[in-house]
C-alpha cells in the first residue's frame, strides 16, 4: 500500500461503539427487547462505519507513471492523475493536491501556502473502476515544478469522521516551463570545406546516400559510382550525380559569471540561448552549447553535445529550464580552455559574455580555426 493511513476522529466512532455494547447488555438483562431492538440496529450501523474505516483505501492505487508535462510561459496545460481501485467504493472524497508555483491552477479555486499551490478537488470510485482527473496548469515562470503531496480525504457516509490518505511514495509527475522564446532574425553561413548535411551547390563535398542524377562518364570517375541501368538504356556508361552537402554547426558558448557572483540578466540570457536554440531547430542546423554552471561528469560544466531534431531541443530546453542564479559557477576562461583542447570546433561559434575585452586572447586560436560571432549586449525581451 502506498498510501500513508491517518484517521480523524476515530476515537469517538469508538467510544460510541462501546456505549452502544453496554447498553444491550443491560437492555438484554433487564429484557427490554424494543429498546434492544433499537440499539442493535444503531450498533450494526458503527460496526459497519468501523470496517468502512479499517478498509477503505487499501487497494486503492495512484497510477505513479513517469510524465513530465512541457509548458511555456502563459501556455495551457493538465497534470493528469490515473488512479485504480480494487476495494471498497468511496464516495464525496477530496482529493488535495500541492505543487511548486513554477506552475499555478488555470481557472480553479486554490490557495498558496509556503511557496506552494494546494488544489482541492471532489473525488469518487467505486469497486473496481479507474478514474482520470486532469487539473488545469498554466505556466508562471522558467523552471521545474514537483508535485509535493498528494492526499485524500474521505468522510463516512453516515456519521462524523473521516479516513486521510497521504501518498507516501516519490511522485514521479511533474511540470517543466521553458525559458521565453523569441523570433531570430540571423543566417548562419555554411562552409564548403566541411562535409555536413546541407545542400549547397558550391560545395566540394557529395552525398552518397543521394543521387539526382546521372551524367556521361568521363575518365576519372569511381567505378562504383556507374549507373548500370541508365547506362544499358543509352548504351554509354553513365555516372550518378550526387546532392552536394556542405557543414553548418554552431557552438553556443555563455557566461554567467561576473566577478564572484552571477551576472544581472541571467534571464535574459537564457531566453537568449533559448531562442538561437529553437531558431537552429527550425532550421535544422546542428547545435551544441557550454555555459560556466558547474556540472559533475567528464566534462565539468553544463555542456550539450552538437546534435539537431526535436529530441535535442527539448532536452536543450530543459537543460535551460533547470538553471539557478543558485548554482555553483565556475571561470569562463576554464570552459574556453576546456573546449579549446577537447572539443572540435564548429561552423560558428557565438560568444555571450560581458567583458569581452578580457576574454580576446583566450580567443585568438579560435578565431584562426573557425568563425567567431561575439553578438552585442542583451536588450529588453532577451533579444541581442
Amino acid at each position: 500500500m502506498n498510501w500513508k493511513r491517518q484517521d480523524i476522529d476515530l476515537k469517538y466512532t469508538k467510544i460510541y461503539v462501546n456505549i452502544l455494547v453496554i447498553t444491550c447488555f443491560f437492555s438484554f438483562l433487564l429484557k427490554q427487547y424494543v429498546f434492544l431492538s433499537v440499539i442493535s440496529f444503531l450498533l450494526i450501523i458503527a460496526l459497519v462505519q468501523m470496517f468502512y474505516y479499517r478498509k477503505v483505501g487499501e487497494k486503492l492505487e495512484l497510477l505513479n507513471e513517469k510524465k513530465r508535462v512541457r509548458l511555456m510561459k502563459d501556455t495551457a496545460s493538465n497534470i493528469v492523475l490515473n488512479f485504480q481501485n480494487k476495494g471498497l467504493p468511496i464516495w464525496n472524497a477530496t482529493l488535495l493536491i500541492s505543487f511548486q508555483t513554477d506552475i499555478s491552477p488555470n481557472g480553479i479555486q486554490h490557495v498558496s501556502v509556503g511557496g506552494f499551490h494546494e488544489v482541492q478537488v471532489p473525488f469518487s470510485i467505486g469497486y473496481n473502476k479507474r478514474v482520470t482527473l486532469k487539473i488545469p496548469i498554466k505556466g508562471v515562470h522558467r523552471g521545474l515544478a514537483r508535485i509535493k503531496e498528494i492526499e485524500l480525504q474521505i468522510p463516512h457516509p453516515l456519521t462524523d469522521g473521516s479516513i486521510l490518505l497521504s501518498f507516501k511514495s516519490f511522485i514521479l509527475m511533474d511540470a517543466i516551463v521553458f525559458p521565453q522564446i523569441y523570433p531570430i532574425n540571423e543566417e548562419l553561413i555554411p562552409s564548403k570545406f566541411k562535409q555536413g548535411h546541407l545542400e549547397l551547390n558550391s560545395s566540394l563535398f557529395d552525398d552518397p546516400f543521394f543521387p539526382v542524377g546521372t551524367r556521361k562518364y568521363e575518365p576519372g570517375d569511381q567505378f562504383h559510382h556507374i549507373h548500370w541501368k541508365a547506362s544499358a538504356k543509352t548504351q554509354e556508361l553513365q555516372t550518378k550525380i550526387f546532392t552536394k552537402v556542405a557543414n553548418v554547426s554552431v557552438l553556443f558558448v555563455v557566461n554567467l559569471k561576473e566577478q564572484f557572483s552571477v551576472v544581472a540578466d541571467f534571464e535574459e540570457k537564457i531566453e537568449w540561448l533559448a531562442s538561437h536554440i529553437d531558431d537552429c531547430y527550425k532550421k535544422d542546423i546542428p547545435f551544441s552549447f557550454a555555459i560556466n554552471i558547474r556540472a559533475y561528469g567528464k566534462i565539468p560544466f553544463v555542456y550539450l553535445p552538437l546534435g539537431s531534431g526535436d529530441a535535442h531541443r527539448i532536452q536543450a530546453l530543459e537543460i535551460l529550464s533547470i538553471l539557478s542564479v543558485s548554482d555553483i559557477l565556475i571561470p569562463f576562461e576554464k570552459i574556453i580552455s576546456f573546449i579549446d583542447s577537447h572539443e572540435e570546433l564548429p561552423v560558428a561559434v557565438y560568444i555571450m559574455t560581458h567583458n569581452l575585452e578580457h576574454f580576446l586572447p583566450f580567443l585568438g586560436p579560435w578565431e584562426q580555426r573557425t568563425n567567431v560571432l561575439y553578438p552585442t549586449v542583451i536588450g529588453e525581451g532577451g533579444r541581442a
